[in-house]
């Protein structure tokens, strides 16, 4: 088994985030200037006919025609106070259409023999992929500790915006990357390979404009391959799945503290339990 993270970008051409992570936890690859699909599949390996979970940053499945998805209304009643609500999808914008490029990888996977799940079958071997987003889960996964309790907070601002000074922006990516190296610590741990380490260890401060954007994506297909791992390794018992395979959905992970108030902010259609 394999764990592919994939930080797709919408446009045609774009540059996205992939990284892989092996069986036994280890970041093995990890790029960000990968341009069509076939580029991504053949950098992960997709057709080798293994098993792997793919976790895809991107609207999978977008049916309306105006708006937002039902799945991006849950996700900001719950995590916009946190900053970390989802931008609109919908069939208006060609990115979203089927022969848009994210339509065109759906079929693409169908075709390798992946099918698009809510959850990963725990520890079994298999060939899925689910929809995630990366913004909520760092909310979930990195819970602020008080003294009997926990709260939540807004995950690092590290996305490129014109409110944003440079310091600002380089500081918060400091801070994503602290807490990917922090999942080492976890369960499941996540270890870097030399590669990769390398990859991540450089000085952000030195990429400035253009140049950023590639380490903004690295992190987030590092993320979302952790994403993928931890779904196969818990299974259904920590995966929170907000939508319907219908309308689209997205798989979160699901907090395992008590009394946890993501959960009670939630309404009963995003999943609470």
């Amino acid at each position: 088994m394999k764990f592919v993270g994939i930080d797709l970008a919408w446009g045609e051409h774009k540059p996205s985030g992939v990284a892989i992570i092996n069986e036994d936890g280890v970041i093995d690859r990890a790029r960000a200037d990968l341009r069509t699909n076939e580029e991504i599949c053949d950098f992960a390996g997709l057709s080798s006919g293994n098993g792997a979970v793919i976790a895809i940053d991107a609207p999978l499945i977008v049916k309306n025609a105006t708006g937002q998805r039902p799945v991006e209304i849950q996700l900001t009643s719950i995590f916009g106070r946190y900053d970390a609500g989802p931008h609109s999808s919908n069939r208006s914008n060609p990115n979203f259409q089927e022969t848009g490029r994210i339509q065109r990888l759906v079929r693409q996977l169908g075709d390798l023999g992946f099918r698009q799940q809510t959850t990963a079958q725990k520890q079994q071997s298999q060939r899925t992929f689910l929809e995630v987003f990366p913004s909520p889960a760092l909310v979930i996964l990195f819970p602020c500790h008080l003294h009997s309790t926990h709260t939540h907070c807004r995950p690092p601002r590290y996305k490129h915006k014109g409110d944003r000074s440079w310091p600002e922006l380089c500081s918060e990516w400091e801070i994503y990357r602290a807490r990917l190296r922090s999942l080492e610590c976890r369960e499941p741990a996540l270890k870097f390979s030399p590669e990769v380490n390398m990859q991540v260890g450089i000085d952000i401060t030195e990429f400035k404009g253009a140049r950023y954007k590639q380490f903004d994506d690295l992190l987030d297909g590092i993320f979302c391959a952790y994403l993928a791992y931890y779904f196969w390794y818990w299974g259904s018992d920590r995966s929170w799945v907000i939508g319907h395979l219908e309308t689209g959905c997205v798989t979160l992970p699901k907090c395992h503290l008590p009394n946890c108030p993501l959960k009670m902010r939630a309404p009963l259609s995003a999943g609470r339990d």
